[in-house]
């Protein structure tokens, strides 16, 4: 008995892992194909054979049964009773287990700090003021430094504070930080936008260096690109929903203009160059669907370039997340502000602004992209 206790502990094991790896594969890329195979592998990864295990996208069976983005592994593998066979004959028994996982929550962190290893990876200064009472603050740095507060006169009200590493300076108010956490990975995957050399074409680029209400915005398989080193976007101009605009060296944004629209989202996409807002009024509303799900104003890795989001008496309305990998997401003063569902960083200095972080996911809980993936049987 105690040896096929030992083998259904195994198979569990095997069951959930399959069951897990299936369901996460599930959720970045959408097919049940790929779900069954990952979850196969990973099954046979922890002890059994293909022949052991079947791994059903959607599940077949319970509760869960028919619903897209769960998956199933059930293994069944013959053991050896050794004493049994020779009291009653039966020289081998099926040891079973099951396991259902998906990604039926959303998370409700809003900002991540994603690099690992900097010191003042989260840089916060005199009356700094984050805002965000029904999501979570994190910060994956595992540095002892890895949050920075100077100056006693800030505020950081968040549903909580994690950090990989330790704080330096004085204590967060109200929201002191829970130090030493598990580390997490950047929830977009590294995401990258268009490429200019083989995404910019005739067919879709604005070349002119000041784009107003009057100039044609061409499309092409979804993308928008403006080739102008430091192209000024002009006051009043709104640039419709379901499209990417790729900024290939710079953008600067000037009075007050919108991008995307509550019913059709965008995204700007700054490949390259820098971001400058100055004083203007800038609103976006991220796609809810596809590749850019969430994002509303992002920088590939690969730009490096500090992301400056607040600066002036400038203000910002995101319905989506800043997304900036690569790069330090900075907010230099108090005379405006902003509002943003999410940001995720390399990066981010707050130095005495005010930012408000109403929950991504808590905006959009059926088309929020934070999944987390569980064993929920």
């Amino acid at each position: 008995m105690g040896v096929l206790f030992r083998a259904k502990r195994n198979v569990q094991i095997a069951a959930d892992a399959a069951a897990f790896a299936g369901a996460l594969d599930y959720y970045y890329n959408a097919s049940n194909a790929t779900a069954i195979s990952r979850g196969t592998a990973s099954g046979v990864a922890n002890g059994v054979t293909t022949s052991q295990i079947t791994v059903n996208s959607p599940p077949t069976y319970g509760p869960n049964a028919g619903k897209a983005g769960f998956v199933e592994a059930i293994v069944i593998q013959p053991n050896n009773t050794l004493f049994m066979g020779y009291l009653s004959g039966i020289s081998s028994i099926n040891v079973t287990a099951r396991a259902v996982a998906g990604a039926p929550g959303a998370s409700q962190a809003c900002i991540y700090i994603s690099n690992p290893t900097a010191s003042s990876a989260l840089d916060l200064q005199g009356a700094y003021d984050i805002e965000a009472p029904g999501c979570g603050v994190y910060v994956n740095s595992n540095s002892g430094s890895a949050v920075n507060v100077t100056g006693n006169g800030g505020t950081l009200n968040a549903g909580s504070f994690d950090i990989v590493g330790g704080l330096t300076g004085h204590q967060t108010n109200p929201t002191a930080p829970s130090t030493y956490s598990a580390p997490q990975s950047d929830p977009f995957g590294g995401l990258s936008g268009p490429n200019p050399a083989t995404d910019c074409t005739g067919a879709n680029t604005v070349s002119v260096a000041t784009v107003k209400t009057t100039t044609a915005i061409p499309v092409s398989n979804g993308i928008t690109c403006f080739s102008s080193t430091n192209v000024t976007l002009s006051g009043g101009l709104a640039l419709p929903g379901g499209a990417i605009y790729v900024f290939e060296n710079g953008v600067t944004v000037g009075g007050t203009m919108s991008v995307g629209n509550s019913s059709s989202g965008a995204t700007m996409d700054v490949y390259s160059g820098t971001f400058n807002q100055g004083n203007s009024v800038l609103s976006i509303y991220a796609p809810t669907s596809g590749t850019y799900n969430g994002i509303a104003l992002m920088q590939p890795v690969t730009n490096t370039n500090e992301l400056q989001v607040q600066f002036g008496s400038g203000n910002q309305t995101l319905d989506g997340f800043i997304y900036a990998p690569g790069a330090e997401v900075y907010l230099q003063d108090h005379g405006g502000g902003i509002t943003a569902t999410g940001i995720v960083a390399n990066t981010m200095f707050d130095k005495a602004s005010t930012i408000t972080i109403p929950s991504y996911s808590v905006a959009h809980p059926i088309t929020t992209p934070l999944k987390k993936v569980t064993l929920v049987e």
